[in-house]
């Protein structure tokens, strides 16, 4: 069987609601339905998600040190140049 992906944008806002909505969605008890395998895409669709959170927190954590370096540069030349010759 062929999948398809598709390509989709979230801010780090939006996945966290989508986690924050599976979580609810999968601890809701269902009466009518016997045991918890239905559960198990949600589940999974969840740490997936919660794994894209984590890499979106750490691609901020590189840009903020990224920008702070940049700056310290800017304030001190004489330390950027140093940095170089390391």
């Amino acid at each position: 069987m062929i999948e398809g992906t598709a390509l989709i944008k979230f801010t780090k806002n939006e996945v966290q609601l989508l986690i924050n909505s599976l979580h609810m969605s999968i601890t809701t008890v269902v009466p009518c339905v016997e045991g918890s395998e239905w559960k198990k895409p949600y589940k999974n669709l969840k740490k997936d998600l919660k794994k894209i959170r984590d890499q979106l927190t750490e691609k901020e954590r590189e840009a903020a040190n990224d920008q702070n370096q940049t700056e310290e540069n800017k304030n001190n030349p004489s330390s950027y140049k140093e940095s170089i010759k390391r």
